[in-house]
């Protein structure tokens, strides 16, 4: 127009966000490439319906909820070939597909699982397994932040893989991963003294009680709950992705107090987010209970300011946590 100069530039490039949603199938049985399955209808076009494959499948896509899209990777296994060569085949697919938060497998060999968690340890992802074998969970107690193990007298139930598959599309910091249901699988035929060393070796079983089927105990091998693990592996993808959009979406951030203050901004954005879904808690008035520091510029030593660093911004934050065991104590009088 003659009088009016309207310029609208456009900052709606997209910065990559990581998921926590889609799991990854490790197949073993034949080769296959990276893909995407939908339906359990998809499976069957590459895998009998009497393979290890199609089976864990089936119990995954079988659950309600579960995820939209769940990714498979096959490699040809022997147990003689030697668990070496499946972290390989996970060291050449993450070049490529980066995309997927959990990992399962269709081997549930001692060797097999360790390497696994192992490989899983090293990157903001979740393993979960299913063993036939309590004593593993001895051997890997303390061990792994990002594995967890359920341990079945039935493993071909697939029931930590199931677990997931029903955690996977809910929020992260919504929920808790102990009593969770996996539809499909029996409780085990152990007893409570097994029940009770099984989660002393910070693993879980899968057991009725009140008449409902339950996943018995929600932790890592480490012994942290798993929920503290994502919520961790959470806080950290938002923190880098929102302060990285605020640096590579404007035309500069200023080595001042307010470019300061923006950088600090992105962080609050983050855990209020945080707040809302429910990994960090709230005071009686529902407010968040995080505090945030950062340095001023004018403190700032002159040689770090010349290298561009903003160092020394901290935050923390109380954690929701959730409740697992009540006590209660009553007193009846006449």
């Amino acid at each position: 127009m003659r009088y009016v100069d309207v310029v609208i530039t456009r900052e709606t490039r997209p910065i990559a966000e990581k998921g926590f949603g889609l799991p990854l199938v490790l197949g073993t049985t034949k080769e296959t490439s990276y893909k995407v399955y939908r339906e359990i209808e998809d499976v069957a076009a590459d895998y009998e319906v009497d393979s290890t494959e199609y089976k864990l499948f089936s119990r995954m896509f079988g659950q309600n909820p579960r995820p939209q899209e769940i990714a498979v990777f096959g490699v040809p296994y022997k147990v003689m070939d030697g668990p070496a060569s499946l972290v390989e085949a996970l060291n050449n697919l993450v070049k490529k597909h980066k995309d997927f938060y959990y990992l399962v497998s269709t081997e549930q060999g001692d060797e097999e699982i360790t390497a696994l968690a192992e490989w899983t340890n090293s990157s903001d992802r979740l393993y979960g397994a299913t063993t036939a074998n309590p004593e593993l969970a001895a051997t890997l107690k303390g061990k792994f932040d990002n594995t967890f193990l359920v341990v079945h007298d039935k493993p071909e139930t697939y029931v930590a893989e199931g677990l997931i598959s029903t955690c996977a599309p809910r929020v992260v910091g919504s929920y808790n991963w102990t009593f969770k249901n996996v539809q499909g699988v029996p409780a085990v035929e152990y007893d409570n003294t097994t029940i009770n060393e099984i989660h002393t070796n910070n693993a879980s079983t899968y057991i009725e009680e009140a008449g409902v089927l339950m996943n018995s105990h929600g932790v890592v091998t480490s012994g942290e709950y798993i929920d503290v693990i994502q919520a961790t592996h959470f806080l950290k993808a938002r923190m880098a992705e929102y302060v990285f959009r605020l640096l590579a979406l404007n035309e500069k951030v200023p080595y001042t107090d307010a470019g300061i203050a923006l950088v600090v901004a992105e962080i609050e954005n983050v855990l209020n987010l945080a707040t809302k879904q429910g990994i960090v808690a709230t005071d009686e008035a529902d407010n968040p209970l995080y505090t945030i520091t950062a340095p001023r510029a004018a403190d700032v030593p002159k040689n770090t300011k010349a290298k561009r660093i903003l160092p020394d911004v901290h935050w923390r934050a109380v954690i929701a946590g959730a409740v697992e065991h009540v006590e209660i104590r009553g007193v009846l009088t006449l």
